[in-house]
């Protein structure tokens, strides 16, 4: 948090080369090359079998680097898009046959509950699932809590090095039904 300096406090343009400095050699820190798709760190992958089967559930993508697609085709669940546009909040999303039939806001700081959610937050679970799968993105992190049949997180990084392409996907509350 930053205050404004007063009277005798205030910040000389020397003093802020330091404080430039330091935050231009954290931020290289944030561009490295994480050398292609990355794996849930929270088991080894040495704990992967073989590949999972619609249903099951693991911590990690299966030997052929997949995730396994959520098996239910009608549900409801929560979903939070974090990202580099529009913050809508949770999103209330309906899928049936395995489409989204509604998608509106659950309400949050300047979102009125009901308010229709824009195209980007429209997801089913596997549509979430298939862009962690996708061959394309550089880099994916997938928390997928043992014993259930869902991702809870899953953040992607697009593109090695670029700004402003990264997304978080957590998924809650499902219900099949």
């Amino acid at each position: 948090m930053r205050t404004r300096p007063t009277g005798r406090a205030r910040l000389q343009g020397t003093a802020l080369a330091p404080l430039a400095a330091g935050l231009l050699l954290a931020l290289t820190g944030c561009g490295g090359d994480g050398g292609g798709r990355a794996e849930d760190q929270s088991t080894s992958s040495s704990t992967a079998s073989a590949a999972p089967t619609p249903g099951t559930t693991s911590s990690t993508a299966a030997d052929d680097g997949r995730y396994p697609e959520f098996g239910p085709e009608d549900y409801v669940y929560r979903l939070e898009v974090l990202c580099f546009c529009p913050q809508v909040g949770a999103v209330r999303i309906e899928v049936e046959d395995g489409e989204v039939t509604a998608a509106t806001s659950a309400g949050g700081p300047g979102v009125k509950k009901g308010t229709p959610a824009p195209d980007f937050a429209r997801l089913t679970i596997n549509d979430i699932i298939a862009v962690a799968n996708d061959p394309a993105v550089d880099e994916v992190e997938v928390t997928w809590p043992d014993g259930q049949a869902h991702p809870s997180v899953v953040e992607v990084d697009r593109l090695a090095n670029a700004v402003d392409d990264e997304v978080t996907y957590t998924i809650k509350a499902v219900r099949v039904r």
